[in-house]
């Protein structure tokens, strides 16, 4: 099943054309606490990841931005208020700008360049991570103001989100096209080691390893000039797959 979060009716409602029996549209309401509620309204009671290997979680709306325009998929989300990182897979999609999201309390008056803003993704991506494999977790944004949320209806944001429909069609295509079902392999044990790896890190090095190799790259050495000898935690290890599935997705 695909879940499909978005935050508010004007959104969900030209979305509503891509429901089918394999994709459910769902309402959080603004901000983290809503997103949050709503990804535990879905997914009730203990549930674990084998129960969801199949399942996929996309969140779309809308955000802020200050000089960004048109639709991006998000590489790295910042919480704000805690500061903490969360790096979304994107390796399985190509030709869909990329950019970095922070998430707010507030709306962002004054948004710092070549930055998306928004009010709920940490939250889907923290709640998510729980039940479902963090690598089967994307998150697509259309910008729609620039800060200055007075001029922003619900009409203008359902005409916005109708206008990105088929790219929002086309990049949901691609995610389910490149997923695998499969678990984590056991390969590149000595990587997975120095990265401090999780089981969803686990999948992406392997992916990222079988990636590097199709292209006639070293991804090993990839990796050590990445810093993968340098790693004292999980976080820096996310880090440097970051930079890795950066690098490798410039060639």
């Amino acid at each position: 099943m695909i879940y499909v979060f978005a935050a508010i009716n004007c959104e969900i409602a030209p979305l509503k054309q891509l429901e089918s029996d394999d994709l459910k549209i769902i309402l959080t309401g603004i901000g983290k606490v809503n997103a949050a509620f709503a990804l535990g309204r879905t997914f009730p009671g203990k549930n674990t990841r084998s129960e969801h290997n199949n399942d996929v979680i996309i969140n779309i709306g809308t955000c802020g931005a200050s000089n960004l325009h048109g639709l991006f998929l998000v590489n790295k989300i910042t919480d704000e208020s805690t500061g903490r990182d969360y790096y979304p897979d994107m390796l399985r999609v190509k030709g869909f700008p990329e950019a970095h999201l922070i998430t707010v309390d507030r709306v962002k008056t004054d948004p710092e360049p070549f930055t998306l803003y928004d009010m709920e993704a940490s939250a889907i991506f923290m709640a998510g991570s729980k039940i479902i494999s963090p690598d089967r977790m994307f998150f697509i944004k259309v910008v729609s103001d620039n800060g200055n949320v007075e001029g922003v209806t619900e009409e203008g944001v359902s005409n916005m989100m109708n206008e990105y429909l088929p790219s929002i069609k086309s990049l949901i295509d691609q995610i389910l096209a490149g997923l695998d079902h499969s678990t984590a392999s056991p390969c590149y044990d000595d990587i997975n080691q120095k990265l401090h790896s999780s089981a969803s890190m686990q999948v992406q090095v392997c992916e990222l390893m079988d990636f590097a190799r199709s292209i006639g790259i070293d991804g090993s050495e990839l990796f050590e000039q990445e810093g993968a000898g340098l790693v004292s935690s999980r976080k820096e290890g996310k880090e440097v797959i970051a930079r890795v599935r950066s690098r490798l997705t410039s060639f």
